[in-house]
């Protein structure tokens, strides 16, 4: 799921693209996943994005 809105945000304009909350809050409405802190959203895409 992280994977595929950093994917879609390579093609969008910066300012459409998601916020690190933004993507918690998706993963907590459409996933139900409410166990993740915002430090490890934060350091899951970090990480992601360094590995392109």
């Amino acid at each position: 799921m992280v994977d595929a809105l950093l994917r879609e945000d390579l093609s969008a304009p910066r300012k459409q693209r998601h916020t690190i909350e933004r993507i918690g809050q998706r993963l907590a409405v459409e996933h139900g996943f409410t166990d993740a802190s915002y430090s490890a959203v934060r350091n899951y895409v970090a990480w992601r994005r360094k590995r392109g």
